[in-house]
């Protein structure tokens, strides 16, 4: 609180007094010109030198009320702004209300405006705003965090509330990108044989090699016969090719050679590869999934679910 001047103790102890007490408005909003106004008939500077220019409009404060119940208080200013066009109408429908705007309550004695404090100065928020054609009403006050809801999000039965991806879900995909054409005089992608109709299995050949160990290392799940058995589906994301560009679900892979990965496709009957023509420079592999829909199951599939942000716990289910 600031220590009040002695020519405003003065000014309070007299009788009567050729001057009067003023009280001025600032409105602040982040982007915006600060507007100055003084409940006055005329222009008012403060302080006298070097100060700012307060525009007169008439303008009315509630009492403020202080109550021992832990309520936060919250008053009313009417502002007797007619002018469909004033600088402070216009603002009002370019902020969708100025709610958020900062609004700084000044008191300062026309016989004393080359002092530099006022009498009084006190801050506000704006927490909303209506506008009519004789005024303009503002509803100031303390923020309370109590008024919000806490935590920022809530708990959903089997549904995550994160964004795939995201700080929160924090899943990637070891992404690998090879030049093409990958080895010379072969294609990216081999389709294998068929099995009563059904393809069996997809071959994948990259001239850098060591696929096996760059790619899929990070793949769950057992390796048995020299095959890598993957829990459940596996996402397989290709991009940059110019036929097999999406998702490919794969229950296990078999390095072949150091170029040559066989992919086996889910249920022999998955996705098949196509075999790749001429005309990609480079093409990415990512062993995961690009997407989520953000269930239970989903998020154990991908591996992620000590970052799951559900509750399958309310819905009767238990944590995996």
């Amino acid at each position: 609180m600031n220590t009040l001047d002695t020519a405003y103790k003065t000014e309070q102890n007299k009788i009567a007094a050729a001057g009067a007490w003023i009280w001025l408005l600032e409105i602040s909003t982040t982007g915006y010109t600060t507007l100055r106004y003084a409940n006055n008939n005329e222009n008012v500077v403060w302080p006298a030198t070097g100060g700012n220019t307060y525009c007169p409009l008439s303008f009315i404060m509630e009492d403020i009320n202080v109550s021992t119940r832990g309520e936060f208080p919250e008053y009313r200013i009417l502002m007797g702004d007619v002018d469909v066009e004033s600088a402070l109408r216009v603002q009002i429908r370019a902020t969708d209300g100025m709610v958020g705007s900062t609004i700084r309550f000044l008191v300062v004695h026309s016989s004393h405006l080359d002092l530099t404090t006022p009498a009084i100065d006190e801050t506000a928020e704006i927490l909303s705003c209506e506008t009519s054609a004789e005024a303009v009403t503002f509803v100031v006050g303390i923020p309370s965090l109590l008024s919000r809801r806490f935590p920022r999000d809530r708990y959903v039965p089997g549904f995550c509330r994160h964004k795939f991806g995201g700080a929160l879900c924090q899943y990637k995909l070891p992404t690998y990108t090879f030049p093409y054409p990958l080895i010379s005089n072969t294609v990216a992608f081999v389709v294998g044989p068929t099995i009563n109709g059904a393809v069996a299995y997809n071959e994948i050949r990259v001239g850098a090699g060591g696929l096996i160990t760059r790619l899929f290392v990070n793949a769950p799940g057992q390796t048995k016969a020299g095959g890598r058995y993957l829990n459940q589906d596996t996402g397989f994301v290709v991009s940059g090719s110019k036929y097999n560009d999406g998702l490919f679900l794969v229950n296990s892979v078999q390095p072949v050679t150091q170029y040559v990965v066989r992919v086996y496709t889910e249920a022999q009957g998955g996705r098949p590869f196509v075999a790749e023509a001429a005309g990609a420079t480079y093409i990415t592999l990512k062993l995961g999934y690009d997407g989520c829909d953000h269930t239970y199951e989903a998020c154990a599939l991908r591996g992620n679910i000590q970052n799951y942000g559900g509750s399958p716990g309310i819905a009767g289910g238990i944590y995996g």
